[in-house]
């Protein structure tokens, strides 16, 4: 329990709260409470109300997923969802057991597929989670079928027809927010309506705004139809895009990333550790550990 906030205190109710090994001296307790990394600690001033745990807010995105391939330009082939995308706050113990960080993949694209295949698609991108806070992997994108599910929908293909009689067929995207959280952690995916020509749909995602984490980047953004597609950057959640009016193979996902933050010094390990705007950032991309 936090110390008292006025009073006399002793070095050993700091040692009670805050640990330590005998025999304690005040050096033992630098950039604990609100006391100094270096220079002359006060007691009362840097312990009164202290206690030994800390605040983190962290960011969950999963990874994106992938785009479809094909063999025809009059084929749509389906953008990947993006990752799903979730932040959450806890109170940390300082020293407490590490935590698990589960960092997803980016979801597979397709190859170059033979016009006779009549139901394949692209695939899901990995989940995420820490601290019992997990995202849901963006759906893949459709050949010829709607898109996956994920934590955004991936997009729907269009097929144009072949030479067993097959006429016009659009299809949807894949729902979002698979984790069926709330807020959401993402959105479906589009389809496709009419003849659009080579053009599947974009995976689903939450308006910018909802994706910009607290470093300024923003995350899991929806994959779209354009040029010769594209795979998602590493560690975005951001879904693969897809062709446009060109055949051939699909594109993988951007893999996810989990990031905790806190005001102040660095006070626990794990991840790629940075310092901005006086908070600590622990950026992990790939699965890990977390020490308080």
């Amino acid at each position: 329990m936090p110390l008292q906030g006025s009073g006399q205190i002793s070095l050993n109710d700091i040692a009670t709260e805050f640990g330590g090994s005998q025999p304690h001296n005040l050096s033992e307790y630098y950039g604990k409470g609100n006391a100094p990394g270096s220079g002359e600690i006060q007691i009362g001033a840097d312990f009164y109300g202290t206690a030994n745990t800390y605040n983190i807010e962290y960011v969950v995105v999963a990874g994106g997923g992938g785009s479809s391939g094909g063999t025809n330009t009059s084929h749509g082939y389906g953008a990947g969802g993006a990752g799903g995308y979730r932040t959450a706050t806890a109170t940390l113990t300082a020293g407490a057991s590490g935590m698990t960080v589960t960092v997803g993949g980016g979801g597979g694209g397709t190859g170059m597929l033979p016009s006779h295949h009549t139901n394949t698609g692209a695939s899901n991108g990995g989940n995420s989670s820490f601290n019992g806070t997990s995202s849901t992997g963006g759906g893949g994108g459709g050949f010829r079928r709607n898109g996956n599910s994920g934590g955004s929908g991936g997009g729907g293909g269009f097929y144009s027809g072949d030479y067993r009689g097959r006429g016009w067929q659009n299809h949807s995207g894949g729902s979002g927010n698979a984790g069926g959280y709330s807020p959401s952690e993402g959105n479906s995916g589009s389809g496709t309506s009419g003849t659009q020509y080579g053009n599947g749909g974009a995976g689903g995602e939450l308006p910018s705004s909802n994706r910009t984490w607290l470093n300024g980047t923003a995350y899991a953004e929806r994959g779209q139809c354009t040029g010769s597609g594209s795979s998602g950057p590493a560690n975005t959640g951001k879904g693969a895009n897809s062709r446009r009016n060109q055949y051939g193979g699909g594109h993988t996902g951007g893999s996810g990333v989990v990031i905790i933050r806190y005001a102040g010094a660095q006070r626990g390990s794990g991840g790629s550790v940075s310092s901005s705007g006086g908070y600590t950032y622990h950026q992990f991309n790939s699965s890990g550990t977390y020490n308080p």
